[in-house]
């Protein structure tokens, strides 16, 4: 089974790596613009990550349904779902690039940012509006290809669109080779650029056939309303999931945003370090919806069972390691953002912090994944409200607000949301009751 396992989660792990190694490029290049640059990305990445979450539910329930259909091996009901999946993304991915674009100055100022900060990340909001319309519909054909036990379309496609966004970094931030020197803006301009390519390639591979998944151009217009019902009833809970999760990363960072600019650039550059052990969660994860969902599909629920188990016991390996490695070298991980003292003593403590989390994280997220891949995504949504609210949020709030305990406190309110979030999904996971959610 790990064989398997494997042969799904590493190409995921790949194209997280490159993506993650990409966000970092674009956050080194952005931190070399100074502190207020850092802090005015690092307030634009949270609510952008509620957007997100919408489209991750979709391609939540697009993946839990392709893979059931390829578990039970109708190809042609697997490719229905990924059309209309696609079709029901294309209005609401428009309508919150519109809002973006509209509201980027007072989303920066609702997440705390003041002054220079609110200026620099409305204009950077801006810019990133129309690539993240093209990423969500994205995120839909690339789920329904994971679905289907493609993990190496994706991998491929993203390769190509992070290589254009660094190239485009360095060109359109510094002003090289003749092009304008943008700054935040420009480190915009070449992420949405970017996003674009990776959908027009997403978009000719899976019309063109010969994928996984196919998409059928003549059904995109000819809604199926059965089953846009089943995508949103699978989907709507893990789309709840990831805006309760991206609400209450906003607000955590809102909390410390009352620390001071330096305390939002150490919590920035500390959270894309983090993103580093995020691969091997996000590819085990993968692995286990898929598996999961398809040998649902097959009526093997035990072969569910133990691609779930075996997903969580690969991952915890790498997210261990990884949690080594931030203890015993967090100032190398840093200073390949930034060499500002002010910023690199609050941020190692940060990642020492997070070391603790590494673990928990592992169980959590894939045992998460695998609920997901059944389509119980009710519980997972459940998980993830209790654990939010009573530590992350209420935890930090008194830690640090009420109590004064610092941006250190923040973060162990963290680790002990993890732990909470990985023991319930253990709980739920060891029940049975997902195999025999229907979808």
């Amino acid at each position: 089974m790990y064989r398997v396992v494997l042969a799904l989660a590493w190409p995921v792990m790949a194209e997280m790596a490159l993506q993650t190694l990409t966000q970092m490029v674009d956050m080194a290049m952005v931190g070399r613009l100074g502190a207020t640059s850092i802090a005015a990305v690092g307030l634009s990445f949270r609510p952008l990550f509620i957007g997100h979450a919408l489209f991750l539910g979709l391609g939540t329930a697009a993946t839990a349904l392709v893979a059931r259909s390829t578990g039970a091996g109708e190809r042609a009901q697997a490719d229905h779902a990924a059309t209309q999946a696609l079709a029901s993304s294309f209005a609401l991915a428009l309508s919150f690039g519109v809002g973006l674009w509209m509201w980027s100055d007072g989303i920066i100022l609702a997440m705390g940012g003041s002054g220079d900060v609110v200026a620099l990340g409305g204009t950077y909001l801006r810019g990133l509006a129309p690539g993240m319309v093209c990423m969500m519909m994205s995120v839909i054909l690339s789920s329904s290809l994971r679905g289907a036990g493609d993990t190496r379309t994706p991998m491929q496609v993203n390769f190509v669109a992070n290589v254009i966004n660094v190239i485009g970094n360095y060109l359109l931030i510094f002003g090289h080779f003749g092009f304008p020197r943008l700054g935040v803006f420009g480190a915009a301009v070449a992420t949405s650029i970017a996003r674009a390519v990776a959908l027009a390639f997403f978009l000719t591979v899976t019309i063109g056939g010969g994928r996984a998944v196919r998409i059928l151009p003549g059904r995109l217009f000819r809604p199926d309303w059965d089953l846009i019902g089943r995508l949103f009833r699978v989907g709507l809970p893990a789309a709840l999931n990831g805006v309760v999760l991206s609400v209450a990363l906003a607000v955590h960072l809102r909390l410390v945003a009352g620390l001071g600019t330096v305390a939002v650039a150490a919590a920035t550059l500390a959270g894309n370090v983090e993103q580093l052990s995020f691969m091997p969660a996000l590819g085990f994860s993968v692995a286990a919806a898929a598996l999961a969902g398809q040998s649902l599909g097959a009526g093997d629920p035990a072969r569910a069972r133990a691609a779930i188990w075996e997903s969580t016991k690969l991952c915890s390996a790498f997210m261990g390691a990884m949690g080594l490695a931030f203890v015993l070298a967090p100032a190398w991980f840093l200073r390949l953002f930034t060499d500002d003292a002010l910023v690199l003593g609050p941020g190692i403590d940060l990642l020492r912090i997070v070391a603790l989390a590494q673990l928990p994280t592992a169980v959590g997220q894939v045992l998460a994944g695998g609920l997901r891949g059944a389509g119980d995504t009710a519980s997972v949504l459940y998980i993830t409200v209790i654990s939010t609210a009573l530590c992350r949020l209420s935890l930090t709030f008194l830690l640090v607000t009420r109590l004064g305990y610092g941006l250190n406190a923040a973060w162990l309110a963290v680790v002990v949301d993890w732990t909470l979030r990985a023991l319930l999904a253990w709980w739920r996971f060891a029940a049975g009751n997902w195999q025999h959610v229907r979808v």
